[in-house]
């Protein structure tokens, strides 16, 4: 019993694997509804304007891009400490624009949580349950 208070019950990969797919899922889901839903899109456009974001015409569509395909990166486990580090650079830009002007206080965004979820999978990886640990495996194997 002291252990456990001490050292957790132990299922650190299955923490680490929850935490890259609820992540993961939350940008990949938001992306989508950037690109595909109309009105939402209409938003982003709005909001990148009015917080005058150059080169909106771009970033209206890279963003969520990113958003999409990184986040489903990091949901699946490809190559995902580099899709967390670019979903970490949005976040941070989101941070340091619309952040600032809806909370004065950063702890209290929903945007800090998951950039410490992001930094997680970029600082631990994948893990064991995920594509990049398949592909590791099977490089090992031939390289063996």
């Amino acid at each position: 019993m002291i252990d456990i208070l001490f050292n957790g019950v132990g299922w650190t990969d299955i923490a680490l694997t929850l935490n890259r797919i609820a992540v993961g899922a939350f940008f990949m889901l938001s992306g989508y509804h950037k690109l595909f839903n109309a009105e939402r899109h209409r938003t982003v456009v709005d909001e990148l304007k009015a917080l005058g974001v150059p080169a909106v015409g771009f970033n209206q569509w890279w963003v969520p891009l990113v958003e999409f395909t990184a986040g489903g990166g990091v949901l699946i486990g490809l190559l995902a400490p580099l899709a967390a580090l670019g979903l970490l650079v949005i976040i941070l830009v989101a941070m340091a624009t619309s952040g600032r002007q809806r909370i004065d206080d950063w702890l209290y965004l929903p945007e800090t949580l998951y950039a410490f979820m992001l930094i997680i999978v970029v600082s631990a990886g994948a893990g064991p349950y995920s594509l990049d640990a398949l592909i590791l495996g099977l490089i090992d194997k031939r390289g063996a």
